[in-house]
């Protein structure tokens, strides 16, 4: 009885489902189509790609060299004693490199420094000695001119007279004498003088001292070993000034003269560009590779290291590129592309060969031609097929 009830209340539902299908049916919709929705306009900036003249450039290769190297030697004999520094250290000029056993030098210094305290106690001696003869020299002179007047009036003899005037010669010849003597300490002064500058510089030449600021770039000694004048000891340079020494072909050498401010750049800096100027060119061209050798000088910049790899960009006249705004590109990983605009107004993703950057500027080398017109600045609300209007 229940089944009976079961089937009648189905076949009820069936029927409902029925008539409610055939009340549908009012509004036809065609197969395979829905309704679309007015598509978006979006407000942006566009643009006209256009030929832009940039100046041209030859990319020269060059390395970097520290503008001033120097590798320290001894210049005594000794045993090292102290080497306070080690590779990559900066030091200031005057600071201590390396220290050499003066000992040997201490005591000459001080037989030095003794001669010349006798010397000078010689000079004293013999400026006494001058002092005393001049002296008797002038009384001499005084008592011979007495008695030449005293013989002229025959108030003495001839003998008394020759007596006197071979007292005043010898009087004048012991004033020679001594003025020699005297002249000869003092030259023994200047001699012990000379000696002791020369053992005090040797004295001080034990304590070597970096010349100018600079960056330890190679020890070559260490303590105890023995240093002999010669002996190199530390390798020094310059941190910050450096120099480029890089080769230009001859086609281009015409090109640059001494003076010329050029761009450098340093990839490994990951910095833009530095400014360099043209010091030296070689006058005479590699008969090899008929290239120049021609050195840049860099301002100063403390991270260039020496050895780095520079690109030194030679202008070399102007060419027709086409720029893009850096905002205007658009990249996917490896990608790069432009949103275009068609003649409808209907954007179009386009993929691009980026090329060089000119500060806010990409060169764009394919994908696009001039008239082309893009989207300057696309946001978030920018994709393919949308529809846009000038803001």
């Amino acid at each position: 009885m229940k089944t009976k009830q079961y089937l009648q209340q189905l076949k009820w539902i069936a029927v409902s489902i029925t008539i409610l299908l055939i009340a549908g049916c009012g509004e036809e919709i065609p197969p395979g189509t829905t309704p679309s929705k007015p598509s978006k306009v979006v407000k942006t900036a566009t643009s006209i790609i256009e030929i832009v003249q940039q100046p041209e450039f030859y990319e020269a290769s060059g390395t970097i060299q520290p503008r001033m190297a120097a590798t320290v030697s001894a210049k005594v004999m000794g045993e090292i004693l102290q080497v306070p520094v080690y590779e990559g250290d900066k030091v200031k000029a005057g600071d201590i490199l390396v220290v050499i056993d003066d000992s040997q030098l201490s005591a000459q210094l001080r037989q030095a420094e003794a001669a010349l305290a006798e010397a000078n106690h010689g000079v004293k001696a013999a400026q006494a000695a001058f002092e005393s003869a001049q002296a008797s020299s002038k009384l001499a002179e005084k008592t011979f001119r007495r008695y030449g007047v005293l013989l002229e009036n025959e108030s003495v003899s001839l003998q008394e007279f020759d007596e006197v005037k071979a007292r005043y010669d010898q009087a004048t010849a012991g004033l020679s004498q001594t003025e020699s003597m005297r002249d000869a300490a003092q030259n023994r002064i200047a001699q012990a003088k000379a000696a002791r500058l020369a053992v005090k510089t040797s004295f001080d030449d034990a304590v070597v001292v970096a010349p100018y600021d600079a960056t330890v770039t190679g020890k070559l000694v260490d303590k105890g070993d023995l240093a002999t004048p010669g002996t190199p000891l530390i390798r020094l340079e310059t941190t910050g000034s450096s120099d480029v020494y890089m080769v230009l072909p001859e086609s281009h050498i015409h090109q640059v003269n001494i003076g010329d401010q050029l761009s450098v750049f340093i990839p490994s800096l990951q910095k833009g560009a530095l400014t360099g100027e043209i010091k030296t060119i070689n006058s005479a061209a590699d008969p090899v590779t008929r290239s120049f050798q021609v050195k840049v000088s860099l301002q100063d910049f403390p991270a260039i290291r020496a050895g780095m790899y520079a690109q030194v960009l030679i202008p070399i006249g102007e060419t027709g590129m086409i720029l893009v705004p850096e905002t205007a590109v658009v990249r996917h990983g490896q990608l790069s592309g432009i949103f275009i605009v068609d003649s409808d107004s209907i954007v179009h993703f386009r993929l691009i060969r980026p090329g060089r950057s000119f500060g806010n500027f990409l060169e764009v080398l394919s994908g696009l031609k001039t008239g082309d017109r893009f989207v300057s600045h696309p946001g978030q609300n920018i994709v393919d097929g949308v529809k846009v209007e000038e803001s």
